[in-house]
C-alpha cells in the first residue's frame, strides 16, 4: 500500500518544522510567514477543510516562490539564497504530499535541512538541538512502515527511533576517531551574507564604542603553560590603521612584506620568556588574526607582516583554530626607510588646526619625542577629559573639538588624537586595533575575548626602540586596562546598556554568574575538542594512542572497529532476541482446536479457518450460528486488520473462550454415547 499513514502526519510536520527553525536566524522574515502558511494549509487539508492544490495552484505557488527568492536575495548567489531555495522546495513538496513516497521525501529533504543548518551556527546548544530533531526525523520514518494508527504507533515510533539512534552511536564514533579526517562543510570558505560583528578595516570615531555595546565572542585563547596572563599584557593586535582622510583612519593595505609558514618559531635555548598560546577565532570574513606583540606565525597558510601582525592566505569566513606565540626577545624593526617614515607622518592638510597648533608648541617646550609624548598623557590624566561610550557628536575638525570642545571619547578618539598630534610634530605615529584584556576561566585555563574588549591604542616610532606602545586611555581610565570595560564605566551605567539581557550584566550575582561560566565552559570544550577535531589534532590524538599516525594504520584500526562493532551488537541481538510466542487470539484458537479434537476435526495444511469452522459447524449443529459469526470476525481481523480496533480482537478471544466450553461439553457427550 503506498498511501500516506494518517498518523504519520503528524510526525512529518513536526520533523520539517523542527528542521527548518535555526533557518529561521539567517534567512527574511517572509520565509517564516510561508512557512506558517504551509504548514496550516496542511493541515486543514488533512482535516478535510481543504482541497489538494492543483496543477495550475502548484504552478503559481512555484512561480511566486521563485519571484520571491530572487528579490529577496536580489539575484545573488550566496549561502543563504540556496538554503532559502532548499526550505521553499521542502515547504512545497510538504503542500503537495499525498503517497508514502512523498513522506520518505520528505524525510529526507528534514534530514538534509538539519545538516544545513549546521553550516551557520555549530555550537553545543545547536547540537544538542540537532540531536533531538534527528529522534523526530527518524520517528517519521519510522511511522511511514506503521499499518497501526493511534497512541500505539506514536509509542512504536518513539521507541524505534531511540532505538536506530542509539545503535548508530557506536558506529559515529568510530568513523569520528579514526576515518581521515576531511575539512567538514562548516570549516569550508562558504561565502555567506550574514553580518560579522567584529573589526573591519577602518575606524571611525564611534565605531570600536558601537562594537563595545556587544558581547558576541570574538575568539578564545588557551595558554600552553596555564599561567593567568597579567592584563596590562593582553594587547591583541588585529590590524594596524596608518592611513587618514581627515575624519576616518583606515588600513593601507601598503605592507605586502609577509613571511609565510613553515619557517619554524625556535626561540634561544636560554629564553623562558616566550609564551606559546592557541586561539579559536570567530569568523570575522577578513584576513587578519590576533596575537600578542613580539608574535610568531606557526600554522600552515599563516603569515607574519613586516608590522608584525598575523594574517591569513583566505578570509576568515568560519572559526579558526591556530596556535601563535609572543617572545620579547624577537627580533624587531630597527629602522625606517624613507618610504616607511613618509607614510607614517602623512596627514591631510589643513585639518585640525588647533590640534597642530597645540602639539607643537608642547614640543617645542619638551627635551624630545619621549617627553612630549608623556607630556601629551600627563595632559590627559589632569585635564578634565572623560572615558564614555556615548560622546557628543563632533564637527568636520573633529580631533580640534574632541580636544578643546568636547573633551569626552572613547579609546578610538585618545588613540586617533594622539597619533595626530605626533605626526604633525614630526614623529611617525599609528593606530592599531584590536582587543585588549579578557576574561580569564580559572577551572579550564583559557581566556574568552569578546567584541567590548575591542581596543584602540597606538603606536609611536622612537629612534633606538623601534615602535613603542603607547595607550592613551590609560591615561583617562586606567581602570578600563586593569579591569575592564566595565569597571570603566560604572559611573556612566552604559556597559551593554543596549543588550539588557546579556548575562554578561548580571556578572555581580554569584550565582548566575557560576552559571555563565560553566555553559561558557561546555562551549569552549565542545569547540575545542569536537568541532576542532581536524588532521593535525587525530594524528596528534591517534599518535599517542597506537603510537602511529600513518593513514594506513587508521584506516586499519576503522575497519578492525567497524567489525568488532558488528560482532557485539551481532551478539546482542541474539541474546536479546525475544522468544517466538504465540499471540491471545492464536492460544485460543489452538484451544478450541484441542477441544474439538474428539469430533475428528483436524486442520489441515491449506485449510481456511472458515472451512474448519464450517466443518465444526455441521457436528455441533446447536453452535453454527456463533461459529459463523467468529468465522466472520476472523475473517475480518486477518485481512482488515488496520480497521479493527484492538477492543474487537478482546471481544472475540471472550467469545471464542465461551464456544471452547460448549465445544468440550458437546465432544464429551460424544464420548460418553461411545462408550
Amino acid at each position: 500500500m503506498n498511501q500516506l499513514p494518517r498518523s504519520a502526519l503528524l510526525w512529518l510536520l513536526a520533523a520539517l518544522v523542527l528542521a527548518l527553525l535555526p533557518h529561521s536566524t539567517h534567512l527574511p522574515w517572509g520565509f517564516a510567514l510561508l512557512g506558517v502558511l504551509v504548514i496550516g494549509w496542511r493541515w486543514q487539508m488533512h482535516r478535510g477543510r481543504l482541497p489538494y492544490p492543483g496543477k495550475v495552484t502548484k504552478a503559481i505557488a512555484v512561480a511566486l516562490a521563485c519571484l520571491g527568492i530572487a528579490v529577496a536575495f536580489r539575484n545573488q548567489f550566496s549561502l543563504e539564497s540556496a538554503t532559502a531555495f532548499f526550505v521553499t522546495a521542502s515547504l512545497l513538496k510538504l503542500l503537495e504530499m499525498k503517497a508514502r513516497r512523498d513522506g520518505y521525501l520528505v524525510v529526507f529533504l528534514s534530514y538534509f535541512l538539519l545538516s544545513v543548518g549546521f553550516l551557520f551556527e555549530q555550537g553545543l546548544l545547536q547540537a544538542l538541538y540537532g540531536i533531538a530533531v534527528m529522534w523526530v526525523i527518524t520517528a517519521a520514518l519510522v511511522s511511514l512502515q506503521l499499518l497501526n494508527s493511534g497512541q500505539q504507533s506514536f509509542s512504536i515510533a518513539s521507541r524505534y527511533s531511540v532505538g536506530m539512534l542509539a545503535a548508530a552511536l557506536p558506529l559515529m564514533l568510530v568513523f569520528y576517531l579514526f576515518f581521515p579526517r576531511m575539512s567538514p562543510l562548516w570549516s569550508m570558505t562558504l561565502q555567506s551574507n550574514k553580518a560579522i560583528t567584529g573589526l573591519s578595516g577602518e575606524m571611525s570615531p564611534g565605531d570600536i564604542a558601537s562594537l563595545s555595546r556587544s558581547d558576541e565572542l570574538a575568539f578564545r585563547v588557551t595558554y600552553d603553560d596555564g599561567i593567568k596572563p597579567e592584563r596590562e599584557d593582553l594587547y591583541w593586535r588585529g590590524l594596524v590603521l596608518d592611513r587618514f582622510d581627515g575624519r576616518t583612519w583606515r588600513f593601507s593595505k601598503n605592507d605586502r612584506s609577509v613571511e609565510w609558514f613553515p619557517k619554524v618559531y625556535q626561540p634561544a635555548p636560554d629564553n623562558t620568556e616566550a609564551r606559546f598560546y592557541e586561539i579559536i577565532q570567530e569568523p570575522t570574513a577578513q584576513h587578519w588574526l590576533f596575537t600578542l606583540k613580539h608574535g610568531s606565525a606557526l600554522e600552515r597558510h599563516i603569515g607574519l607582516t613586516s608590522t608584525g601582525l598575523l594574517v591569513s592566505r583566505r578570509p576568515v569566513h568560519q572559526r579558526k583554530r591556530y596556535k601563535g606565540v609572543t617572545d620579547p626577545y624577537n627580533p624587531v624593526l630597527t629602522s625606517l626607510n624613507q618610504f616607511q617614515r613618509r607614510h607614517n607622518l602623512a596627514l591631510p592638510s589643513d585639518s585640525n588646526p588647533r590640534a597642530r597648533s597645540w602639539a607643537a608648541e608642547q614640543f617645542a617646550q619638551a627635551a624630545g619625542p619621549g617627553a612630549f609624548i608623556q607630556g601629551v598623557l600627563r595632559h590627559f590624566n589632569q585635564q578634565d577629559y572623560y572615558y564614555t561610550l556615548n560622546p557628543l557628536e563632533l564637527g568636520a575638525d573633529d580631533i580640534d573639538a574632541f580636544l578643546f570642545d568636547t573633551r569626552q571619547g572613547f579609546c578610538a578618539h585618545y588613540a586617533g588624537a594622539l597619533v595626530f598630534m605626533a605626526r604633525s610634530v614630526g614623529i611617525p605615529a599609528r593606530v592599531v586595533a584590536g582587543y585588549q584584556g579578557g576574561e580569564w576561566n580559572e577551572s579550564e585555563k583559557y581566556l574568552t575575548v569578546r567584541q567590548f574588549d575591542a581596543h584602540a591604542w597606538t603606536e609611536l616610532w622612537i629612534d633606538g626602540q623601534g615602535w613603542v606602545r603607547v595607550d592613551p586611555t590609560a591615561a583617562v581610565a586606567p581602570e578600563r586596562i586593569e579591569f575592564g570595560l566595565e569597571a570603566a564605566l560604572q559611573e556612566e551605567q552604559s556597559f551593554l546598556q543596549g543588550n539588557l539581557l546579556s548575562p554578561h550584566r548580571f556578572r555581580g550575582i554569584s550565582w548566575l554568574n557560576s552559571i555563565r561560566m560553566e555553559l561558557d565552559t561546555l562551549n569552549y570544550l565542545w569547540h575545542r575538542w569536537v568541532l576542532s577535531y581536524d588532521r593535525d589534532r587525530q594524528k596528534s590524538v591517534l599518535g599517542n594512542l597506537l603510537n602511529s599516525t600513518s593513514y594506513k594504520d587508521m584506516l586499519m584500526w576503522l575497519a578492525g572497529g567497524i567489525v568488532v562493532l558488528f560482532l557485539v551488537m551481532g551478539v546482542l541481538l541474539v541474546w536479546r532476541r525475544p522468544a517466538q510466542t504465540a499471540s491471545p487470539l492464536l492460544k485460543q484458537w489452538l484451544k478450541l482446536q484441542q477441544a474439538a479434537a474428539p469430533l475428528n476435526l483436524q486442520q489441515s495444511p491449506g485449510d481456511t479457518s472458515r472451512n474448519w469452522l464450517k466443518r465444526l459447524s455441521d457436528q455441533v449443529p446447536e453452535l453454527q450460528s456463533p461459529l459463523m459469526a467468529v468465522a466472520d470476525r476472523m475473517d475480518k481481523l486477518l485481512y482488515l486488520q488496520p480497521e479493527i480496533p484492538e477492543s474487537e480482537t478482546t471481544s472475540l478471544i471472550k467469545e471464542m473462550k465461551r464456544l471452547t466450553r460448549q465445544v468440550q461439553r458437546q465432544a464429551r457427550r460424544v464420548a460418553a454415547q461411545k462408550n
